[in-house]
């Protein structure tokens, strides 16, 4: 056994205990509490990590590790549709072992700074194998893409890969929709059902950028041209002419275990819709600011109840893939809102939007002992210095 003791101890279910410490056997937490209490008739080795905070690993609920080996090479754009081009232009220059290298270095960047579990977005499978050897926890969403796929049909009979035999008995493995602008209501449909019948989590990049709002609408513009030129374009198509998040709500798409990322073109009613059906959404706005996505509405997501969790998204559109700077970004931008609620959206809720609860997401006895060390000099902005120094990469795993 091992008393892990240090200034503050964040449980993140419970209020912050000054002056802990967190005992671990067995690589599960044990107990945790005031130390003066926790430590009286403790036999086993105690290690105090002085001043900071020990606090549970975190959950980055979407990224798209395939992207890696596009750190550096699409620079921030005030266009969210210029920033698309130039993203697909560039993966369509990687070699297979470039990608591959990039999702080593991606892995390791997001345990490096405090990540133990990941909603990972797959377009091939490739990252599959590099998360079951590594070091995270993860949930594995394979996205499908499929405008023209328009007739009925089962998820396998367009996507082999879900065929295969490790597939289906897989744990941690769904399938995801894209986004509404590259997937049929067929499709759609063809996902949910696939999920469904397996009790799983699905996920959907959701009213992203105003060209999805004005496609949705009108059935023309930017998406028109990207669809035809990519031989993806259906003649016939007849847009919905309603937002995304009521498209969806239609389709049966919006249910508590479906992960929609971005919502940076939510209106007070689109969050309404995603607080009734329970839906979660992945906040990821430093990426929604490098791609030129815009802001997600974020008071009046909290203000309607919706399910909210953390994201980084990719090194394509993002400047790392640290979920302490999501934190420090939101921390700043809406000083009304309690520092521990962004903690919270990127630690305890990430792990229950994924399922993995039970597991991780706050120190709580019976939990994995995921958990990892900040140095605090111990100023005035508590969780603005702790936001900050975890961005900086100050994180260090202490089991």
């Amino acid at each position: 056994m091992i008393a892990h003791v240090s200034k503050w101890v964040l449980p993140v279910s419970a209020p912050p205990i000054r002056d802990g410490a967190v005992v671990v056997a067995g690589g599960r937490i044990a107990a945790l509490g005031p130390a003066a209490e926790v430590l009286t008739g403790f036999t086993g080795l105690i290690s105090d990590h002085g001043d900071g905070a020990i606090l549970p690993g975190l959950v980055n609920c979407h990224v798209h590790l395939e992207f890696s080996a596009l750190a550096g090479k699409v620079p921030p754009q005030a266009r969210w549709e210029d920033w698309l081009e130039a993203t697909l232009t560039a993966q369509g220059a990687l070699s297979a072992a470039r990608v591959e290298a990039g999702i080593g270095c991606g892995i390791e960047a997001l345990r490096q700074s405090g990540t133990i579990l990941v909603g990972e977005i797959t377009n091939t499978g490739a990252s599959w194998p590099f998360l079951a050897a590594g070091p995270l926890a993860y949930h594995l969403f394979y996205e499908c893409l499929g405008f023209d796929l328009v007739e009925a049909f089962d998820l396998p009979e367009k996507f082999p890969w879900f065929g295969r035999p490790e597939v289906a008995a897989a744990a941690w493995v769904s399938a995801a929709a894209h986004a509404p602008y590259s997937v049929s209501a067929a499709l759609f449909r063809a996902v949910a059902a696939w999920n469904r019948a397996r009790s799983g989590l699905q996920s959907v990049h959701l009213a992203e950028s105003q060209a999805e709002t004005d496609f949705l609408a009108s059935g023309n513009g930017f998406f028109e041209g990207l669809l035809k030129r990519r031989g993806r374009w259906v003649r016939d198509f007849q847009p919905p002419g309603t937002g995304a998040a009521a498209y969806l709500e239609g389709l049966g798409f919006l249910v508590p275990r479906t992960l929609a990322v971005h919502g940076t073109q939510l209106s007070a009613a689109d969050c309404a819709r995603l607080a009734g059906t329970k839906t979660w959404l992945v906040l990821c706005p430093r990426a929604n600011r490098y791609t030129g996505a815009g802001e997600p509405p974020v008071p009046d997501l909290i203000q309607a109840g919706v399910n909210l969790c953390l994201g980084t998204d990719s090194l394509a559109g993002n400047w790392d893939l640290n979920l302490f700077g999501e934190m420090l970004w939101l921390y700043e931008n809406f000083p009304a809102c309690p520092g521990d609620l962004w903690l919270h959206l990127g630690t305890l809720s990430g792990a229950r939007a994924l399922d993995r609860e039970l597991e991780f997401g706050s120190l709580t006895p019976g939990k994995q002992a995921a958990l990892g060390f900040i140095p605090l000099k111990g100023g005035r902005d508590f969780w603005g210095e702790l936001f900050a120094n975890g961005a900086a990469g100050q994180w260090r795993w202490l089991e």
